[in-house]
């Protein structure tokens, strides 16, 4: 598991612990890492919510969770998270809507959300990260609705462009 005391750190700027076999939850302490830029954990086999402690990451940059075990909601918390580029969370099981607070993630430029069970409609909030995101793939969920014709057509999706 996770370290717990490791959210303590407060100088710690990368952290990598992908490829390996880590399990148990992601603990809501390490949301006070003011210094963390990367934190890659992807591929193990981690359980659990995403922490709404999270969204306090000040410096994070990338954070890549994909190819885990995580459950349960997409945090309306994340939304704060205003250096990140670059969120993956594929191939997990998490549920529920795309948070709208999401649309506030001016510096995103790829978001990986496909292979989960999310539901709801694309909010439209998200209309606002059509100028920044390079890469959006939400493929492999059960979205309804379409997809704001503002975002190039190079992102992958299930949903229809909306009329304009």
């Amino acid at each position: 598991p996770l370290p717990p005391e490791w959210g303590q750190l407060a100088s710690l700027r990368d952290l990598d612990l992908y490829d390996n076999q880590l399990t148990g939850p992601l603990p809501p302490e390490w949301g006070q890492l003011a210094s963390l830029q990367h934190l890659l954990l992807y591929n193990n086999q981690l359980t659990g919510p995403l922490p709404p402690e999270w969204g306090q990451f000040a410096s994070l940059q990338r954070l890549l969770l994909h190819d885990n075990q995580l459950t349960g909601p997409l945090p309306s918390e994340w939304g704060q998270l205003a250096s990140l580029y670059m969120l993956t969370l594929n191939d997990n099981q998490l549920t529920g809507p795309l948070p709208s607070e999401w649309g506030q993630l001016a510096s995103l430029w790829e978001l990986t959300l496909n292979g989960n069970q999310l539901t709801g409609s694309l909010p439209p909030e998200w209309g606002q990260l059509a100028a920044n995101v390079q890469l959006l793939d939400l493929r492999d969920n059960q979205l309804t609705g379409c997809f704001p014709g503002t975002f190039p057509i190079r992102n992958n999706t299930d949903l229809p462009h909306c009329p304009d």
